[in-house]
């Protein structure tokens, strides 16, 4: 008797499983299908130019005309797929002067957004004639007297300071000028009080950087590169030379645990 219930329960769970395997296969069936029949819908749609992008938006800018960036924009996005990857209208829009990213956004069924970030001047290269750039050393057509903001001026060595970057029309500084850049990214992140102190930044004969105070035209060696240290010690400096006459010509602050100091008598 037990044997024979142990049958019939066996039976009884290989029935359910072969049920439960139908209904499974089933759906499965029934998913591929949806899935194929949105597939061609939508194939059929954007045939019909229904997934074409008609209308593009643009996030406002600062310093590029609205009306060129949106000749610009709708000369390389409408038409387009909304399916298609986009990479190649991309790079040709990064590759505008004062683009330094660019993120495009569908809006089904028609519509993208395009969000723009662009390059910000930080600086003024003295390079035979003031330029602003940004902080990967790109030279903006700006006009500075139109700038609504203070900029400190980086004096990069040598008479090729600049060059033209391979496959665009953007121009760049050499190595030193980014170098100096650094300086001022530096300050501008670990102290962005004491930039309005600095009036240039500049590179001396051993590749060091060195700047020059606003109050009494005080030349300082920072180093190869600027460190939070280097600010420390010059913010120290300048309080202790505050309302002294015996200014120093030159601050080295590039040396390891020491501070060397150099007046003006001593030639």
């Amino acid at each position: 008797m037990v044997a024979r219930n142990r049958s019939k329960a066996l039976r009884n769970s290989s029935s359910s499983k072969r049920n439960h395997n139908r209904r499974s296969g089933f759906k499965v069936v029934v998913l591929l299908l949806a899935t194929v029949c949105s597939a061609y819908a939508a194939y059929k749609l954007n045939i019909n130019g229904y997934f074409t992008i008609k209308e593009v938006n643009i996030n406002p800018t600062e310093f590029i005309p609205e009306a060129s960036l949106d000749s610009l924009c709708r000369s390389l996005f409408l038409g387009q797929s909304m399916f298609s990857d986009l990479n190649d209208e991309k790079s040709e829009l990064s590759r505008h002067t004062f683009v330094k990213k660019v993120r495009c956004l569908r809006r089904f069924p028609d519509r993208i957004q395009i969000q723009l970030q662009e390059r910000r001047p930080v600086a003024l290269a003295n390079v035979g004639e003031l330029l602003p750039v940004d902080s990967e050393g790109y030279i903006l057509p700006l006009d500075i007297s139109r700038l609504a903001f203070e900029l400190p001026i980086i004096t990069p060595r040598g008479a090729v300071a600049v060059y033209h970057e391979q496959g665009s029309s953007r121009i760049r500084l050499n190595i030193e000028g980014r170098q100096l850049l650094q300086a001022v990214t530096a300050f501008n992140r670990l102290a962005p009080e004491m930039l309005p102190r600095v009036s240039e930044f500049a590179i001396n004969g051993q590749g060091k950087i060195t700047l020059v105070t606003m109050e009494h035209s005080l030349r300082v060696v920072m180093g190869k590169w600027v460190k939070r240290k280097n600010i420390d010690y010059l913010k120290w400096m300048l309080e202790e030379l505050a309302g002294r006459s015996d200014i120093p010509e030159l601050v080295d602050l590039s040396f390891e645990g020491q501070i060397v100091v150099k007046s003006r008598k001593d030639g």
